[in-house]
């Protein structure tokens, strides 16, 4: 599947109120959770327990929670690895059929899926997300201003 790049809605809001569902719920019916962690190595088994619990939490189907671990895995890891930032914030959205991950770190400059050898150990994240998600893209990355990497899942396509 050819990576997508689009430029959607802005990203995510970190205010509206909270719902009786869990996490942040406003009057359309959208569920919405956000977190933050320091980017450090260990904040990607964090955000992974975090994203998963959340979704077991809106009652969403296991195989969901599979493949929004292994986005948050690769998201949060290269924010971890590839930018000096001092945190690394998680926003999750359920909205009609889909479950939207955004990751917003400090870092700039662009983000895309390599071509990794057969004999490379690493390199292979974003590719994965690719096959996954139903779309993803990244939304600013000048030098001041972070990045969002954001990705949306079918809640049922599985």
């Amino acid at each position: 599947m050819p990576v997508a790049l689009h430029r959607p809605t802005a990203p995510l809001s970190d205010t509206a109120p909270v719902g009786d569902e869990g996490g942040v719920r406003d009057e359309g019916g959208v569920r919405r959770e956000g977190f933050d962690l320091p980017a450090h190595a260990s904040a990607v088994a964090q955000a992974r327990e975090k994203v998963c619990g959340q979704l077991r939490h809106w009652g969403l189907p296991e195989d969901l929670g599979d493949m929004a671990q292994l986005v948050i895995s690769e998201f949060f890891t290269n924010a971890v690895l590839h930018t000096d930032s001092g945190r690394v914030r998680c926003h999750l959205q359920v909205c009609q059929e889909r479950l939207r991950i955004e990751v917003r770190d400090e870092g700039g400059g662009h983000v895309a899926p390599r071509e990794a050898a057969a004999e490379d150990v690493n390199g292979r994240g974003l590719q994965l997300v690719s096959a996954v998600a139903e779309k993803w893209g990244v939304l600013g990355g000048g030098p001041h201003l972070g990045r969002v990497v954001w990705a949306e899942l079918s809640l049922f396509a599985l």
